[in-house]
């Protein structure tokens, strides 16, 4: 519980963590802010009405039927603050807009350019991104920024892209000074695992949180939850799991990865492979993402609708999964795992029914480990990259702390 302080050189803290605790609620009384802030009457009244003013919180109707003058309930204002997210996934471009309440306002999905020249995605980028403001019908000015969420590795405090193996040509690019040049928004970079870890963080109803998350898009990916904190490791690249072994005797595919590893037994381009392999389809372009993308779509649709060795590739697929995510549980020691990503709502009637019992058969300690889709969909980086940018700018930091620095007000 993070808590302010009556000190009034203090007041933008105090007035995010009055902020904040407004966001994580559905309704509190400026007695429960008090309570849980440790601040004073005085100093939550000023810092609330400050916020009512600045649109960010407003009052809300009084529930239930006590007796007597019932506490006012403050709420967050939706309309109050936005901020977009983009994941760049080598085959599909997500971008949504979120408001303050964290709900998505308007999302589009479009085939990411299949190009070699990293400023022409850059361009259709700020292209959709303005696209989507201007239909929302948004304030822009009310527009806090923007968040990249991407394949690794990366500089998050750079903003650059350093070098991911799927996206060719992308190396050492500086996707957020080029991002913020083009659209004219503070642009923050992140790693779609993690981005996609946070939004799930945010969507879920438990008070205290602990999972890991496995993402599936056209890379695999692994992010982890303790108490409430995404980890994101010292450089911000955590989770890289795709050379971990789940099949010793697995068959060589005719790519870069791993024989036998994680990213073998899920990708799109690996299990395409196999189902060309078996005479399923023909093998498409593999440096197509695109293509790849909907030849994996086209596999799953046949296992879907009882083609038995299309079927039978999946059921495969789930149990190599299976055994990475065991080796995850075994290492992490936590309850529960989430599945998701731009791949999950394809691959999760072949792997969700089965996935719990092929997890418990790989954990040391017997415990029940509880294995789940992803609350939030196939848009969860994107919208993970978005939280990102409100909490960037409106959740209460450490550094505004610091002695010296300057007062703006009271409260």
């Amino acid at each position: 519980m993070r808590r302010g302080s009556n000190q009034l050189r203090l007041a933008d803290y105090n007035q995010a963590v009055v902020l904040e605790l407004v966001r994580r609620s559905r309704g509190v009384s400026r007695a429960d802010l008090q309570r849980e802030s440790g601040l004073s009457s005085q100093t939550i009244s000023n810092i609330t009405r400050r916020l009512i003013d600045e649109q960010l919180i407003r009052e809300s109707t009084p529930g239930g039927s006590a007796r007597g003058r019932p506490s006012i309930p403050l709420v967050t204002d939706p309309d109050g603050a936005y901020s977009v997210g983009v994941h760049i996934d080598p085959a599909r471009l997500t971008v949504v807009l979120l408001d303050l309440a964290g709900e998505v306002r308007l999302g589009r999905q479009e085939h990411t350019p299949q190009v070699t020249d990293p400023s022409e995605v850059t361009a259709f980028i700020a292209d959709t991104v303005h696209g989507l403001i201007t239909e929302a019908g948004v304030d822009r000015a009310r527009v806090l920024g923007l968040g990249i969420a991407a394949p690794g590795p990366l500089d998050a405090d750079a903003g650059v892209l350093l070098d991911p193996p799927q996206l060719p040509n992308w190396r050492d690019v500086r996707l957020g000074a080029d991002l913020r040049e083009a659209t004219g928004l503070p642009v923050l970079l992140g790693k779609d695992v993690t981005a996609a870890a946070t939004a799930e963080l945010r969507a879920s109803q438990e008070t205290s949180n602990t999972f890991v998350f496995l993402y599936l898009g056209s890379g695999v990916g692994a992010s982890v939850v303790l108490d409430n904190q995404v980890v994101r490791g010292t450089t911000n690249n955590i989770g890289e799991v795709g050379d971990l072994l789940v099949d010793s005797d697995a068959e060589q595919l005719e790519w870069s990865g791993r024989r036998g590893g994680l990213a073998a037994a899920c990708v799109p381009e690996a299990l395409v492979l196999q189902a060309a392999r078996v005479g399923l389809m023909p093998l498409p372009d593999l440096n197509d993402y695109v293509a790849v993308d909907d030849a994996c779509s086209a596999l799953c649709a046949r296992a879907a609708e009882g083609d038995a060795v299309a079927a039978r590739l999946l059921r495969r697929a789930a149990h190599r999964v299976a055994v990475g995510l065991g080796v995850l549980v075994n290492l992490l020691d936590v309850p529960r795992v989430v599945i998701g990503g731009p791949l999950w709502d394809r691959l999760s009637p072949a792997f969700l029914p089965v996935m719990g019992d092929l997890v418990a058969r790989e954990l040391v300690a017997a415990r029940g480990v509880e294995v789940q889709g992803s609350a939030v969909g196939d848009r969860v980086a994107a919208q993970g990259a978005a939280e990102l940018v409100l909490d960037q700018f409106l959740a209460p930091r450490a550094s505004a702390l610091m002695v010296g620095r300057p007062a703006r007000g009271d409260g």
